[in-house]
């Protein structure tokens, strides 16, 4: 069954982090921006930004990492296999023709992003919708974890103790994440669609992301977007993270409000989306607006 936000094309790739699926939305002649989902989710939650982005003349690819998604869920798989999941996409899209990719997401998406626009010479332009740098002190602020922020070497090591031990030992987003500060500012006009997602994450992954390290230097322009109001990824987290990014150009974009899960409200994805559509103009990408739309 097709999506509400159009019909697309789903395809299977193979990457050396295990395989993945793109839902891809067509655009002739148009740039196209390769999204990433958040913790547990999958193109089907982010309906709402996926169309506003195509509504302004910009053709998507939306993952479906390893492991998440339409992808069985009971495969194993690490951060850097996610990130080479983000790198087989961009190889995949220019088989495909596309020589301007650009790529966003969103939270944990956000720092695929940010390792995506580090490890490629390629990319027009990277838009994280909240990020940071996994080395950084701010990731340990985000978890319920952040009064050991202090004692982040204690903390890995036992992560990484459990991972040998327990690799798939399950936990929810509830059991490293605040709901209440995840939900916090949120919207009454917030779209998220059920299915796909997944219920947990092994502490071998979640070792493989507390341990990981993003260079900070980014080889192309950086927009980097965030609610004031947001409870997760705080203007001081985020404050941090734009302070430490090297980029040829790099802007911080503060949306007035909606929380952690601003994007998924109708109206402001529409700014989200057509503030990334002109950047990518600025950069040279082609757009194309369908009449439809």
């Amino acid at each position: 069954m097709q999506p509400a936000n159009g019909p697309f094309q789903r395809h299977r790739v193979d990457s050396p982090g295990g395989a993945f699926a793109i839902d891809y939305w067509p655009n002739p002649g148009a740039g196209c921006i390769l999204f990433y989902p958040g913790t547990m989710l999958c193109p089907r939650q982010y309906a709402v930004i996926i169309k506003a982005l195509r509504d302004a003349g910009l053709a998507v690819a939306a993952i479906h990492f390893t492991g998440h998604g339409a992808m069985p869920h009971r495969r194993r798989f690490t951060f850097e296999g996610l990130l080479a999941n983000c790198l087989a996409a961009e190889a995949w899209l220019r088989k495909k023709g596309h020589e301007a990719i650009a790529a966003c997401g969103h939270s944990q998406g956000g720092i695929l992003t940010l390792a995506h626009g580090a490890a490629s010479k390629n990319l027009t332009a990277i838009f994280p919708m909240s990020g940071v740098l996994p080395q950084r002190p701010e990731l340990l602020a985000l978890t319920r974890l952040d009064f050991l922020a202090e004692k982040r070497a204690n903390v890995e090591t036992w992560c990484r103790g459990l991972a040998k031990w327990l690799p798939r030992f399950p936990l929810p987003v509830w059991g490293y994440l605040s709901l209440k500060r995840l939900f916090q500012g949120m919207r009454k006009d917030c779209i998220v669609p059920r299915g796909g997602g997944r219920w947990w994450y092994g502490a071998g992954y979640l070792t493989t992301l507390l341990t990981a390290t993003i260079a900070p230097r980014m080889h192309c322009p950086v927009h980097l977007f965030n609610a004031a109001d947001d409870g997760l990824f705080t203007p001081e987290v985020i404050q941090g993270t734009f302070q430490a990014l090297e980029a040829p150009f790099k802007r911080l974009v503060w949306l007035p409000g909606g929380g952690h899960l601003a994007i998924f409200s109708p109206g402001i994805a529409t700014v989200v989306a057509r503030t990334v559509a002109a950047a990518c103009a600025d950069l040279g990408m082609p757009l194309r607006i369908e009449a439809s739309r």
